[in-house]
């Protein structure tokens, strides 16, 4: 008999995050959602939910990704944000994908092609993150420069990855003012000008016409403490550069981690339960098909059987052996996490963040689409 544990993905509450985000942010002409790292972790099924809603261009990693995207939806933009080689080129130009650009090595190799049909392209800035990109006027100046000496190649966007949210420290501040340093003489309203979540929490700025959301829209924004130091941080940020615009949209958990019962033990007093803990007293044990492998450990505290809080005893790679009693069965739906439980608890449990965590999701996990408009729980 098969157990598995599920990633449910609501659909419906996708949709709910995103016309709250659209509604929000309507004053960037373009609303852009990342999908890197399969969507994290949600898998491409959710593309078209996104595109009906509203977004009119997705960030992908890969071109693998892209490719897995165009076949979902023909019309959406998408920018391929990592390496594409030459061979691949024309695969971008026959489906339509952007491709990025990093540095002036790599716009000489695409002049050397001598394409036949319009490749988009679209110029990464370093904006003093010390991450991928061009971060140096002349640099930009002579990738622009090559794009319009070259025919075919076309300048469609301009971009950064933001690193700091600006909350709590001034490096927000600091590269956005790096990036309009270098971008400054080329922006123009032909262009796509686009910064991702962290431009969430401040003023508008005025050139910036695209918004680039990730994990927001499944109901992850970024955690911020309510404890007086992080207050005080935050009044001495807001004291030198102005008022923090902290989001107030009521955004939901998208997805729900649940599992199932595959045993049931019985275990005396004294005796071992999985790998490190001793039975205190005669009980009953539930193993759970999830553990290590998926990024669930015993640190999470609990699972959720049969509308109780059962104490989770010890965990292995692939399992988590829970405190049960007599009223538990085997194939009991077991809640590991959905919309009761605080995801921001269940991170620091976990001593993890957003990111970290929905990559490992990413991996294993069984996804299963649940509230679509027509077909109904498909499993991806």
């Amino acid at each position: 008999m098969k157990y598995e544990t599920i990633l449910e993905i609501d659909l419906k509450k996708l949709k709910n995050n995103i016309n709250k985000l659209i509604k929000s942010y309507d004053d960037y002409k373009y609303k852009i959602v990342d999908l890197k790292d399969n969507a994290h972790g949600m898998g491409f099924g959710i593309v078209n939910t996104l595109v009906n809603c509203g977004i009119n261009y997705l960030l992908v990693g890969s071109l693998k990704e892209a490719l897995e995207v165009r076949k979902l939806n023909k019309e959406v933009g998408i920018l391929a944000s990592l390496y594409v080689t030459m061979d691949e080129i024309y695969d971008c130009i026959n489906n339509n994908i952007t491709i990025t650009i990093y540095n002036k090595k790599y716009i000489d190799l695409l002049c050397s092609l001598e394409l036949k049909d319009d490749l988009n392209v679209e110029i990464l800035i370093d904006n003093g993150s010390n991450l991928q990109g061009v971060n140096k006027k002349s640099d930009l100046e002579y990738i622009i420069n090559k794009i319009n000496e070259t025919k075919h190649i076309k300048l469609v966007g301009i971009y950064s990855d933001l690193t700091s949210f600006g909350i709590e420290d001034k490096f927000y501040y600091k590269e956005v003012n790096n990036f309009l340093k270098i971008v400054k003489p080329y922006i123009n309203n032909d262009l796509i000008i686009h910064l991702n979540e962290p431009i969430m929490y401040h003023s508008k700025i005025k050139y910036i016409n695209g918004i680039r959301f990730d994990l927001s829209v499944l109901g992850i924004e970024e955690n911020i403490n309510d404890d007086i130091f992080t207050k005080g941080r935050i009044k001495k940020i807001e004291k030198e550069y102005g008022t923090l615009e902290f989001p107030n949209i009521d955004l939901e958990l998208i997805f729900n981690i649940t599992s199932e019962v595959m045993e049931v033990k019985k275990v005396t007093k004294g005796t071992l339960v999985g790998r490190s803990y001793i039975a205190k007293e005669d009980m009953y044990v539930g193993i759970i098909p999830i553990g290590h492998k998926d990024g669930i450990t015993k640190s999470i505290k609990y699972v959720g059987i049969n509308k109780f809080k059962r104490e989770i005893l010890s965990d292995d790679i692939d399992k988590l052996y829970v405190k049960i009693d007599e009223n538990v069965f085997i194939k009991d739906r077991v809640y590991i996490l959905n919309e009761e439980r605080d995801i921001y608890d269940f991170l620091k449990n976990l001593h993890t963040n957003r990111y970290y965590l929905m990559s490992i999701l990413n991996r294993n996990l069984t996804k299963k689409l649940i509230n679509e408009e027509k077909n109904n729980d498909n499993l991806l």
